[in-house]
């Protein structure tokens, strides 16, 4: 059975407290210690990698489940439970680069018209998003535009990046994934130093 996206909302906002809370507390408790720094830094370093995987709640996991009149609905598994996209009311398209040690994994996001997301990796994946994000708006009328992002674009093989370009978004995909986990730690050092 498909997730609604309120529940989606209430069980990220769920992880995101919890995140808070495993910063916060243990550098709270730790403040009056003589040396809270191994407190503080394993906090924050939880709720840093906490942070990295958040993005992941969406990525839908295989096997696909395409129905409906002509397949228009796709249903997968994420971390929250089941989600089901309608194919045919695509709002948007974007796409999130993770650069991990020895490779990089691209996620395309597709938003439709309901707010159900989902994250897919992939060859099928971007044939699939291609088809109904780009090919298939253009044989019809649609009342709405499907935003799909320059990064997605070329990531899905339509509009190549200018050189230089993607090596400068690997670099800051990196960066964003070292901001995500030394973050916390900060701010766990900040309330731990008071």
């Amino acid at each position: 059975m498909p997730v609604s996206p309120g529940r989606v909302r209430l069980v990220t906002a769920g992880i995101v407290l919890g995140l808070a809370v495993i910063m916060v507390v243990p550098a709270w408790l730790a403040a009056p210690l003589a040396d809270p720094a191994p407190i503080f830094m394993t906090a924050g370093v939880i709720a840093g990698f906490g942070a990295c995987a958040l993005p992941h709640l969406c990525v839908a996991r295989k096997p696909w489940h395409r129905h409906g009149p002509g397949g228009r609905f796709l249903t997968t598994r994420t971390w929250t439970g089941h989600r089901t996209l309608d194919l045919h009311r695509l709002r948007s398209v974007r796409t999130w680069k993770e650069v991990y040690r020895g490779g990089a994994t691209t996620y395309l996001i597709v938003t439709d018209a309901s707010g159900t997301r989902l994250g897919f990796t992939g060859p099928q994946a971007d044939r699939l998003i291609r088809r109904y994000a780009v090919e298939r708006p253009r044989g019809t009328r649609t009342s709405r535009p499907i935003r799909v992002s320059r990064l997605a674009r070329a990531d899905l093989g339509i509009e190549p990046l200018p050189r230089g370009l993607s090596a400068l978004r690997s670099l800051l995909s990196v960066e964003r994934s070292a901001l995500l986990i030394v973050g916390p730690m900060m701010v766990s050092a900040a309330i731990a130093s008071h």
